[in-house]
């Protein structure tokens, strides 16, 4: 049993993927001992390690389910369980106070790779886990083709006309705001996050507000409403250089794909003596939506190239779902 079996299950403990799908059987060791069940619970479980945010107390208490019954099949003899680990359980049993907790938001939290010097090297979003929120929208949650933009970004950085610490980026859908949040931890310039429903453009600030100080090392990184297509022509966005528009999985509703590809366009053309890219990250539900946008984007006279998200390009984060992942390098011709 390595330090980095119990680093990969804090991972998926933080990020409250379903207990239910963490492999314990290849994560624990055989059998367990005391000094193993003291490692896991300073690593894992303690307030050190999941300060300032920990998940859930209804999801704590399920994983906590399953790991004990992972770890009682495998204890050496005379071995008991931790009594931490126990007495963090019983606390869970026999507390009423998470009722709520599939319905109201929940702390989430993406470690990010050790090999990057980031001065907190993770990302806690306010999500829920349903496909809307109580408000009617999608974006309550991290989707998937959000999760791979941001590993496209820490394992292939793309190629700009500036480095990245010299570049604007603006996040079209924002959603959680995941991907800019990222960004700005990776020392952008300056990150813009937007999304046309203001209640979300609330729920961003308040991500924002969870990860980037005040004052502080990181990029700056602001939230403004943003409607796609010709409507907010006018915007005063357009008018801001941009070296840098992204987007996660924002290409799911066939009807928005024309305003979405006004939009990446009029940004590509208003900073266009910036050399202005467009990385978008799409989930391929449908493949008639996904034949549309590009349609739509050769329509407007667009170039782009299409990277494929293989099995090795979702290591970092539990996605939930092996739907097929495109990324999307768009650019004037």
């Amino acid at each position: 049993m390595t330090e980095d079996s119990l680093l990969h299950l804090r991972r998926l403990y933080l990020q409250a993927v379903p207990a239910a799908k963490i492999p314990f059987d290849s994560i624990l060791p055989a059998p367990v001992d005391g000094a193993f069940q003291q490692r896991l619970y300073n690593t894992v479980l303690s307030k050190d390690a999941t300060a300032p945010h920990p998940p859930a107390g209804a999801y704590t208490r399920r994983f906590l389910k399953f790991l004990v019954d992972a770890v009682q099949q495998r204890l050496a003899e005379d071995e008991e369980i931790d009594g931490d680990i126990l007495a963090l359980y019983a606390g869970l049993l026999s507390s009423s106070d998470y009722s709520n907790d599939l319905i109201k938001p929940a702390y989430i939290t993406y470690l990010l790779p050790s090999t990057y010097t980031l001065s907190d090297p993770k990302i806690t979003i306010s999500e829920r886990n349903s496909l809307l929120s109580a408000d009617g929208h999608t974006g309550s949650r991290t989707w998937e083709a959000a999760l791979a933009l941001g590993e496209h970004f820490l394992t292939s950085p793309p190629s700009l006309a500036r480095p990245l610490s010299e570049s604007r980026v603006l996040e079209l859908g924002a959603g959680t705001a995941f991907a800019s949040i990222l960004l700005s931890k990776l020392r952008a310039n300056y990150v813009l996050a937007t999304d046309g429903d203001e209640r979300v453009c609330e729920a961003i600030r308040t991500n924002i507000d969870l990860n980037v100080p005040a004052a502080g090392s990181d990029g700056y990184i602001a939230v403004s409403q943003l409607l796609w297509g010709a409507s907010q022509a006018d915007n005063s966005i357009y008018s801001q250089p941009w070296d840098l528009i992204i987007g996660g999985d924002i290409t799911y509703d066939i009807t928005d794909l024309s305003d979405l590809v006004y939009t990446i366009s009029r940004l590509l053309q208003c900073s266009s003596e910036r050399g202005a890219v467009a990385i978008i990250s799409a989930t391929v539900r449908n493949k008639d939506t996904i034949r549309e946008f590009e349609a739509q984007l050769a329509l407007v006279g667009l170039t782009f190239y299409v990277k494929q998200v293989e099995d090795d390009g979702r290591r970092l984060w539990y996605y939930g779902s092996t739907s097929p992942i495109r990324i999307y390098t768009i650019s004037l011709a």
